[in-house]
């Protein structure tokens, strides 16, 4: 799923567990502590290799913010934690929840600070480098005038092997459904034409075969489709633009990342 990288590093920030223990890897001058894989399992339901490559990312992505000298504003930091607490019901629940959590108020703070300069640092380097012509977005228009539009809705889960997700799909039935990701809805442009093929195979109720994405396998399972003309010049156009947006998004990003990678040293403890 296109997003799935970008839901990864723009994750709530207020769960989590503040503790010292041990660390696992070094990503520049900064740590990656066995909680903080830990977490990223229970947010967001991966496994343990899954949850230690995001996090291993959002510290690549701290550390080159900070190099470049990418700073938060009051301003920017009183909005978001605004936000963040607007999800409460009132302030007092926030303040419980934190101390739930085991998380001085400073430390959430610091963490909300750092996912705005990663989020910066992202509009820098990758959103605001995207091009969109309006050529491609006639041509684009054209293509879904063509086409009309399809919504999927589904449930995915990655593996870091061929053989592991093969191995769940030779033992999948209903009630294995919940061990996958949350339900989720996406049209044909929101989804990477690579994974898009293999659902367009899919009949409702059925598992797609292992997908290559990058170095890992993604497995879908598809649960509805739905088919909607679109005839309206106004939305022919936005979903034209989303599209071409997602697509150099993607290519821009994973680009960004390689380059990330190539002089930023990662250490990994033993």
């Amino acid at each position: 799923m296109k997003k799935i990288i970008i839901c990864a590093i723009l994750i709530c920030v207020i769960s989590g567990l503040y503790c010292e223990n041990t660390s696992v890897v070094m990503v520049g001058n900064k740590v990656v502590f066995e909680s903080d894989v830990r977490m990223k399992m229970k947010e967001e339901n991966k496994d343990y290799e899954e949850a230690l490559r995001d996090v291993v990312i959002e510290k690549m992505l701290l550390f080159q913010a900070e190099n470049e000298g990418i700073v938060v504003s009051l301003d920017e930091l009183t909005l978001e934690i605004e936000r963040i607490k607007k999800r409460f019901p009132d302030e007092v629940s926030f303040y419980k929840a934190l101390e739930a959590d085991n998380i001085p108020y400073s430390i959430f703070v610091k963490t909300v600070e750092e996912k705005i300069k990663v989020r910066n640092i992202i509009k820098k380097n990758v959103v605001d480098k995207i091009e969109i012509t309006t050529p491609e977005i006639a041509a684009k228009m054209k293509e879904l005038k063509e086409k009309g539009n399809y919504y999927y809705r589904f449930r995915l889960k990655w593996f870091d092997s061929e053989s592991s997700a093969q191995e769940f799909i030779n033992a999948f039935d209903n009630t294995k459904e919940t061990d996958m990701g949350e339900e989720g809805i996406l049209s044909r442009e929101e989804i990477m034409s690579e994974v898009l093929s293999e659902i367009e195979k899919l009949s409702p109720g059925k598992l797609s075969g292992p997908i290559k994405i990058g170095n890992r396998y993604l497995v879908v399972f598809l649960k509805d489709v739905r088919h909607e003309e679109v005839n309206s010049y106004q939305q022919l156009y936005l979903n034209a633009r989303m599209t071409l947006q997602n697509m150099k998004f993607e290519e821009k990003f994973n680009n960004y990342l390689k380059e990330l990678h190539s002089k930023i040293p990662v250490f990994y403890c033993d």
